[in-house]
């Protein structure tokens, strides 16, 4: 059985994780790469305004980073 410091340590391998998924996901939407940490960043709170009784699945994500290049289309290659 895991202790909670090896829970705790995988949970934040996995959060490492995810925001990688996030940044090959912004770059491939687009993102310039000097302003990936910048789209992450943005990303995030993006997701702080979603109501948060709604879903969050690939829809959700997808509308999210289709919202920051309307929104932010300085991060993104023309």
């Amino acid at each position: 059985m895991k202790t909670n410091e090896e829970e705790k340590i995988d949970f934040e391998d996995l959060a490492l994780e995810v925001i990688d998924m996030l940044a090959v996901a912004l770059h491939f939407a687009g993102v310039k790469k000097e302003c990936i940490e910048k789209a992450i960043d943005d990303y995030l709170e993006e997701l702080d305004n979603l109501d948060e009784n709604t879903s969050y699945g690939q829809k959700e994500i997808i509308e999210v980073i289709e919202s920051l290049k309307i929104k932010r289309k300085d991060l993104f290659e023309m």
